[in-house]
């Protein structure tokens, strides 16, 4: 009888399981403040996008969409305020990370650039 091997499916299957377990127990860490950084964004950033949108305002769609994507880039590396406030660089906090670190710079910088420019288009037509 010829032995058992597993196929190239079988394996696949198998990483696909153990990054899916991995991004659930990240998940898990941290979840309060990644609901928070998360609700944060939406609040403040959903009626920003409607007024815009809707009333046809520049620098509020910018800020709106600037403040979604705190909301989002929070959610996937949440930011713990004791730790923040004590100026400590967790290791807790990049295994906590979603996403790799080309994604959190190119989130930051489209975050910064929107809100900038949203609140200089608002400021600028008052």
């Amino acid at each position: 009888m010829p032995p058992i091997t597993r196929c190239a499916s079988s394996d696949r299957t198998a990483q696909l399981s153990d990054h899916t377990m991995s991004i659930t127990t990240k998940l898990k860490r941290s979840l309060v403040f990644r609901l928070f950084w998360l609700g944060f964004g939406l609040l403040l950033g959903v009626p920003q996008l409607m007024d815009g949108i809707l009333y046809n305002m520049k620098g509020e769609l910018f800020f709106g969409i600037g403040m979604l994507l705190v909301g989002i880039r929070g959610f996937l590396r949440p930011v713990v305020l004791s730790r923040a406030m004590a100026m400590q660089r967790d290791a807790a906090a990049s295994d906590a990370s979603i996403g790799s670190p080309v994604l959190h710079g190119v989130l930051s910088i489209a975050m910064a650039a929107a809100l900038i420019t949203g609140l200089v288009i608002k400021f600028s037509n008052n």
